[in-house]
């Protein structure tokens, strides 16, 4: 019997019939009057491509892989097949609206989470999970992919729960219309409609035809969807596989009552939703899951993801938080992006003239002046999009975002502002006068060049859609209050020019087409609230250089903070999928912001607890230095030149003998301590605060010894014009001067702000300078270097000191190399390098302090290959010893 046909059979009537495959096989074998295993192997092959799909290498993914959910994991989709109809539609599609280099991934990705879907086929069979995208990352076409791959396989009633507001809502019903929704399918709400009285349900469900909802996160709508399932007799739910999909999981869904024994009502209605639901799957999505994953994972009421939690990769063309602020690296061997010169600064006096009054009464009056930051950013505006319309994107969107406070008054009073200083601009125009748009032109448009896929136009070819810009410029206020709200569609398909100004609802979800410019002064007191207001991230095709962020550099800082916490979590997420730990077993834990920000607001935290790291063995560097801080640079040389003499007082120093190199070994923690407690780190390397460092040693590591290595350079650069470079030399009381090394800063935005970022102190090499018997170590062994000192170091720690040529400049040719720049600091700085002991003592103080469900969870960081640091000094191999040369 040809077994491709009778796979294809199988599969055909499981879909068809909502039947299992081995319900399938036993109809087939009955009908055709054959033994049942005439199909073993076709229900193996079934069973076997399920599997695979739920184990696929991407997207990473946690679940749950015990006996106990042996029928959860038995595998039941296949992929898409022959005779699917949706989502071969759905694809074709994507590919046709400028989508086709991500179908695949998207393809892929929501294979794997359909996979992990209950299998429809299966009655009373539930399972709940979570899907981890990025804010606006393309989400949502992974999960109408989903949907159309679900309802190709079995799956019959989709209830998508859309957010707080109707707009939101109105943007996801109008895509599934259009994507997935046709003619056979039934509509429960509609663009105008949200979920209300529905008659004869069990109608349509006992036929299992394909049906759709989408709902707002409200309470009276709830209700209704709530009491319409009741309504609906047990025994056809039992046969309906539902698909309840929660969009931005993370708002209003989890509970946030103030009493421990309380529901919040919203929490309450879908718990009880999600109860009258006996087979079928509730599925989150969300790219702020901090609240998600702090739900009480032991509550099988509660609506925490115990089944699987899958992180969606991030797109190759996609703008996110790491991308646009940059971030600190998780360790040595991390290489972060280290963020674009898109971000501007509001300065507080500009900030102050647009924050309104607290008092509801001095609101109703507030008419806030245009500050010149906000001048600067209109007109940019108008100048990005007469670029896109040169660059031949006349029919795309282009839209600005003015957010600066969530009360909705202050909201027209900035719009008729704004609309009189458009009115100037383009009075300008008309004189010809182009000063303050040319000035904005040579003033911003290269500076993001690098990230650019078409070519910048000429200011004389320009002008004139300069002068088109402004004139289609149009102000729309979008709150709760506002009548002429922002809607692409209301121009016919004819594309907007437009500065939205608004609050809450213009903080989550909805999608500002063609965003350019975003002038940004709310803040937030949570991870999860201030990620999800960043409306500026997602994809710029054909003008990804183009978007500016103007906003107050206290929150730059907590977006670079919060692009450290998002890669943590998807890194916790892959190394438990490689562990094989459940989503119950996980306890994802949480970087706690140093600051004023919480994780989530403190009604979401009941199950959560502190959770600490050890520093044991960690590796840790500086390459963030305040560049133009003079007191900084002598405060900090001070601290080195109190090391040398504290460790001359108790031990002795020895040079290596052809190398600007000097070692201590055996040195008291006491001179670490005191190095520690004065020495400046910079506040952008959150992971190296020295009141953690200080408490770990103390109370894990109080009697370890340290060793001590300076080290310089003995290289000899040239310039291009062959000309020795001078990079100079330190005292700091040892018997002789050390020569400084080249550390070149990356050509970033710290660039012009005081602040150097080197990206790379030490070599891979460095992290074992002090040990005398290196050279027995076969090369194999050194790559992994935490295992070299656990071998040979005898519990010891290790500093390692720069001193940092204030000269130092980019060398060679490479591309790495025109990345970076010439220091200008006024002296010569000096970096540290810290190898803390291994201890094996648990549950000490740790370098950063973390939240989690799972307090017992214990993490122990990745050893990784490090690599040298191009353009800097390396170690190598010479004449038996370590010799620092350039590579």
């Amino acid at each position: 019997m040809d077994q491709n046909f009778v796979r294809q059979s199988l599969i055909d009537r499981m879909r068809r019939h909502g039947e299992t495959v081995d319900q399938a096989a036993e109809w087939f074998a009955q009908g055709l009057g054959v033994p049942l295993k005439e199909f073993a192997e076709a229900i193996e092959g079934i069973r076997r491509d399920g599997r695979r799909n739920m184990l696929l290498d991407s997207p990473p993914g946690v679940y749950d892989t015990g006996l106990e959910a042996e029928a959860r994991m038995a595998g039941w989709y296949t992929g898409p097949e022959a005779g699917d109809e949706i989502w071969p539609r759905l694809r074709e599609r994507l590919e046709e609206s400028g989508m086709r280099d991500v179908v695949d991934e998207i393809d892929k990705a929501s294979t794997k989470v359909v996979a992990h879907l209950a299998d429809p086929h299966v009655q009373n069979l539930s399972k709940r999970g979570l899907v981890l995208g990025y804010v606006q990352s393309g989400k949502t076409a992974n999960y109408t992919a989903v949907m159309a791959k679900a309802a190709d396989a079995g799956y019959c009633l989709f209830i998508v729960l859309s957010g707080l507001h109707n707009n939101l809502r109105r943007q996801t019903q109008v895509r599934l219309d259009n994507d997935i929704v046709d003619h056979d399918w039934v509509a429960l709400t509609s663009e105008t409609a949200d979920f209300g009285h529905i008659v004869n349900g069990a109608a349509f469900l006992n036929g299992r035809v394909k049906s759709i909802a989408v709902v707002k996160k409200n309470q009276a709508r709830l209700r209704r969807l709530r009491d319409w399932l009741r309504e609906i007799p047990i025994s056809i739910r039992r046969r309906t596989p539902i698909l309840l999909l929660d969009d931005e999981a993370d708002q209003a869904t989890p509970n946030s009552a103030t009493a421990a024994d309380q529901l919040s009502k919203i929490n309450e209605l879908i718990r009880e939703i999600w109860a009258e639901i006996p087979t079928g799957t509730y599925l989150g999505y969300t790219a702020t899951p901090f609240a998600n994953v702090f739900m009480d994972p032991n509550d099988d009421e509660e609506l925490y993801p115990a089944d699987f939690i899958i992180d969606l990769p991030r797109p190759e063309a996609y703008f996110g938080a790491e991308r646009v602020f940059g971030r600190e690296p998780l360790d040595d061997a991390d290489d972060p992006d280290p963020g674009l010169d898109v971000i501007r600064d509001i300065p507080e006096e500009d900030a102050a003239l647009i924050r309104p009054p607290s008092s509801k009464e001095a609101r109703e009056e507030f008419d806030p002046e245009i500050p010149p930051s906000l001048d600067d950013a209109i007109i940019w505006f108008i100048v990005a999009s007469a670029i896109r319309r040169a660059r031949g994107q006349v029919s795309k969107h282009s839209s600005m975002l003015i957010h600066t406070t969530h009360y909705i008054q202050p909201h027209f009073a900035m719009r008729d502002r704004v609309n009189s200083r458009l009115a100037k601009f383009r009075a300008e125009l008309r004189k010809s006068d182009f000063a303050r748009f040319r000035k904005s032109f040579e003033t911003e448009a290269r500076r993001a060049s690098g990230v650019a896929t078409l070519p910048l136009p000429t200011w004389d070819a320009l002008e004139p859609f300069v002068i088109a810009a402004s004139s289609d410029v149009r102000v729309v206020v979008d709150n709760g209050e506002s009548e002429d709200r922002l809607d692409y569609t209301s121009k016919n398909g004819e594309p907007e020019t437009v500065i939205a100004i608004g609050g809450g609802t213009l903080s989550r979800g909805l999608t500002l087409e063609g965003l350019v410019v975003s002038y940004f002064t709310r803040t937030s007191n949570t991870y999860d609230t201030l990620l999800q207001m960043g409306r500026w991230f997602g994809y710029r095709p054909g003008y990804e250089d183009l978007p500016r962020i103007w906003m107050q550099p206290s929150l730059a800082d907590e977006f670079r903070f919060l692009a450290l916490v998002e890669e943590e979590i998807r890194r916790d997420i892959a190394d438990m999928e490689k562990q094989q730990v459940t989503p119950k077993e996980l306890g994802l834990r949480v970087r706690a912001h140093p600051g004023r920000l919480a994780i989530v607001a403190r009604n979401k935290m009941r199950h959560a607890s502190k959770v600490e790291v050890s520093f044991s063995g960690v590796r840790l560097q500086t390459f963030i230095f305040a560049e133009k801080d003079a007191d900084t640079i002598r405060m900090n040389r001070a601290a080195i030149e109190a090391l040398v003499r504290a460790v001359s007082e108790s031990s002795s120093w020895s040079r290596a003998k052809s190398l600007p190199r000097w070692i201590a070994s055996d040195v008291s923690p006491s001179a670490v301590l005191d190095l520690l407690a004065s020495y400046q780190f910079h506040p952008n390397q959150t992971g190296m605060r020295a009141d953690h460092m200080i408490d770990w040693i103390k109370r894990a590591a109080p009697e370890n010894l340290w060793n001590i290595v300076i080290i310089g350079s003995n290289a000899r650069h040239r310039d291009e014009s062959g000309e020795p470079i001078r990079l100079g030399e330190v005292n700091v009381g040892l018997p002789e001067p050390i020569p400084c090394v080249n550390r070149a800063p990356l050509a970033y935005p710290g660039a012009d702000t005081g602040v150097a970022n080197i990206k790379a102190l030490m070599s891979h090499a460095d992290w074992f300078v002090d040990l005398s018997d290196i050279r027995k170590i076969p090369r194999e062994q050194l790559k992994d270097p935490r295992a070299v000192r656990r071998a040979h170091a005898a519990g010891r720690g290790l500093v390692v000191v720069y001193p940092v040529s204030k000269d130092s400049i980019p060398l060679g040719s490479s591309k790495s190399a025109q990345s970076r720049r010439s220091m200008c600091a006024p002296d010569h700085v000096f970096g540290i390098g810290l190898v803390f002991p291994e201890v094996e003592t648990p549950g000490l103080a740790s370098h950063g302090t973390y939240l989690s469900v799972q307090p017992d969870w214990s993490w122990e960081a990745k050893d990784a290959d490090d690599e040298f640091p191009t353009d800097n000094e390396g170690s190598l191999e010479v004449d038996g010893e370590m010799a620092v040369k350039d590579l």
